[in-house]
């Protein structure tokens, strides 16, 4: 096999995924907060009131996956469904209680994974983002065939609300 140095940044990237999620995971465990899809549980935060579409949209994963998260969080009493007013066909998702907690609790976890990381850094955090999110960008626009324009690089950072 030849393997071609442009590849290394898949696999870099493949690999930095795996090793922030073992990262949060730890200091996830370490507050008591589930575990289980608490990174999409983090998108809903972020957008609420969301539709299964904008959340599609936003994380790149396809309707079916988008689907059966919905159906897990709601099964555990973390999200709830509340009819969209502008399409009676769709609903919005919104965090219970239940989902707020469990968003506040792990909130200082991913903190914590994020300040354990810092002092290796040799640039700005801000550098880090601006890159992964033109990253996450191009991996969706490659799962979908389709080329949209880059997020401005001052694009929030993802915090519960």
């Amino acid at each position: 096999m030849t393997w071609d140095r442009d590849a290394d940044l898949l696999q870099e990237l493949y690999s930095t995924g795996l090793l922030v999620g073992v990262l949060v995971d730890e200091e996830l465990e370490k507050a008591g907060v589930p575990l289980a899809l608490f990174s999409f549980l983090g998108w809903i935060a972020r957008l609420q009131p969301v539709t299964p579409g904008m959340l599609a949209a936003e994380t790149g994963l396809p309707p079916t996956t988008i689907r059966d998260y919905v159906r897990r969080l709601a099964d555990r009493g973390d999200v709830r469904k509340m009819p969209n007013p502008a399409d009676g066909r769709s609903y919005h998702l919104v965090l219970t209680r239940n989902g707020q907690k469990v968003a506040d609790e792990g909130w200082p976890a991913v903190v914590a994974a994020f300040e354990r990381m810092t002092p290796y850094f040799d640039r700005p955090a801000v550098e880090h983002l601006a890159a992964m999110r033109e990253l996450r960008h191009a991996v969706k626009q490659a799962m979908t065939g389709t080329r949209t324009l880059t997020p401005s690089r001052d694009a929030g950072v993802l915090r519960p609300q």
